[in-house]
C-alpha cells in the first residue's frame, strides 16, 4: 500500500486534466486501458452505443468511473501479496468480498447524498483491517478453530476496523476518506459518527448475502 496509494492519489488528481490528456496517461498502462474499455462496453454503459476507443471509453463513464476503475487496478495487488499462510489463503476472498463491499457502499453514499467516490474507497480499503489482523494472528503462531465463536467474531471485526482506520490514516487520498479513517481508529464501529460507518455496515451486510449466494 506504501508504494500503490501515492500512484492512486496522483492518477485520481489528474482527473482534472482535459479527456484526450487523460486518455494519453491511461494509455500508457496496459491493464488500466484495458479495464477502463471493459468498464465501457459493460451492459451499463453499451445501451449509449459500442465504445472504439480509450477516449470514448473515458467520456462514457465520466470521471467518477474512471477513479473507481484506478482505485480497482492500482489497489488489487494489497490483497494479493499477503505473506503468511492464513493471510495468504483467505487473500483471494478478501478481495472478492472487498468488490462487493465497494459496489455496494459507493450505491448506498449515492441514496444518501454521500460522496460515492469516498464510499467506493472505503469498500476497496475496509478488508485492509483484515490483512493485517492476519498476518499478526501468522506471525504470532497461533491456530484459529475451525468455527470461530460468534462472540470472537464480533470482537474481531471491531479490532479489524480499527486496524482499518490505523492504517488509513496515512493514506489521505480525499478529506472524507482521511475524516472516515480518523472516526474507525478513534472510535470503532459501534460507537462511530462518520455517516459514511454506518454505510459501510450496511454494504457489508449486502455484500455477505450476494458472496454466499454466489
Amino acid at each position: 500500500a506504501a508504494a500503490l496509494i501515492p500512484q492512486l492519489i496522483a492518477l485520481v488528481r489528474q482527473t482534472a486534466l482535459p479527456t484526450p490528456a487523460i486518455a494519453q496517461r491511461i494509455g500508457k498502462d496496459a491493464v488500466l486501458a484495458a479495464e477502463v474499455m471493459r468498464l465501457a462496453s459493460s451492459p451499463y454503459y453499451r445501451v449509449q452505443g459500442d465504445v472504439t476507443n480509450l477516449e470514448q471509453a473515458i467520456a462514457l463513464i465520466g470521471l467518477q468511473g474512471l477513479a473507481t476503475v484506478i482505485a480497482r487496478v492500482l489497489l488489487k495487488p494489497i490483497y494479493q501479496s499477503a505473506p503468511g499462510p492464513l493471510s495468504g489463503r483467505a487473500g483471494p476472498r478478501m478481495w472478492e468480498h472487498s468488490e462487493a463491499l465497494a459496489r455496494h457502499t459507493a450505491i448506498l453514499c449515492g441514496q444518501a447524498n454521500q460522496p460515492v467516490f469516498d464510499g467506493y474507497l472505503a469498500g476497496m480499503l475496509h478488508d485492509t483491517g483484515w490483512t493485517i489482523a492476519f498476518t499478526i494472528i501468522d506471525r504470532a503462531g497461533l491456530t484459529l478453530p475451525q468455527t470461530p465463536s460468534r462472540v470472537f467474531g464480533i470482537a474481531l471485526a471491531e479490532q479489524v476496523h480499527r486496524l482499518f482506520g490505523l492504517a488509513a490514516q496515512r493514506w489521505e487520498i480525499t478529506p472524507g476518506f482521511s475524516a472516515l479513517a480518523l472516526d474507525a481508529r478513534r472510535d470503532g464501529p459501534a460507537s462511530a459518527t462518520h455517516p459514511l460507518t454506518q454505510l459501510l455496515q450496511q454494504a457489508e451486510q449486502l455484500s455477505l448475502a450476494e458472496l454466499a449466494s454466489a
